[in-house]
């Protein structure tokens, strides 16, 4: 089960310039380079243990992987025409799979190398899920904990307000793991299979 601790108001003034010291340190760019898309990214080197996904693909130590993240203006964008994402999730699943399908474009080009994967962490697992991402609980470790509450921290900035959506702080927002192997990304978002 998650932890509700949601960070005070009077802080969360400091997750803006955190997220964009963080956007810098880690070289996370936006997928397209006029910034519209949902997603943005950072290709490095996987280290963890080896590991298979539910597709049989095989994720090794020093492998390439992409790890995603979302692009936050996407989400103010759209707070200054008066929309909020919890408003619309079809709208964010349809924004997220047409980056996808983009991004399985310039996968099979080349742009990335040879990327094994598409990693992530999120406590919107459920909405990896139906985008055709396997979700894997997280060990609970003090990073899970700092992570948890810094991205809850970052979801009521950018994404959902705290204040205008009932039940947000009594939500349980438990962070998971997403990994989408290249091949299911070829397969499912390239051209040809869309």
């Amino acid at each position: 089960m998650g932890e509700n601790k949601v960070p005070p108001r009077s802080i969360l003034n400091l997750w803006p310039i955190a997220d964009k010291l963080l956007r810098v340190i880690y070289r996370i760019r936006p997928l397209k380079a006029d910034g519209s898309g949902i997603i943005c990214l950072e290709v490095r080197r996987y280290r963890g243990p080896s590991r298979v996904l539910d597709d049989g693909s095989q994720v090794k130590t020093g492998d390439t992987i992409i790890e995603l993240h979302l692009n936050n203006a996407w989400f103010e964008r759209r707070r200054k025409l008066g929309l909020r994402a919890s408003q619309s999730p079809r709208e964010f699943l349809g924004s997220f799979a047409q980056d996808l399908r983009f991004l399985a474009q310039q996968v099979a080009s080349g742009r990335f190398g040879d990327i094994t994967a598409l990693h992530g962490t999120t406590l919107l697992h459920v909405a990896a899920r139906r985008l055709g991402f396997q979700v894997d609980e997280l060990p609970d470790t003090l990073w899970k904990k700092g992570a948890h509450f810094y991205t809850v921290g970052l979801m009521q900035v950018y994404h959902l307000r705290g204040d205008e959506v009932p039940g947000f702080k009594d939500k349980s927002w438990e962070l998971k793991e997403i990994w989408l192997s290249r091949a299911t990304l070829l397969t499912q978002y390239s051209p040809k299979h869309s």
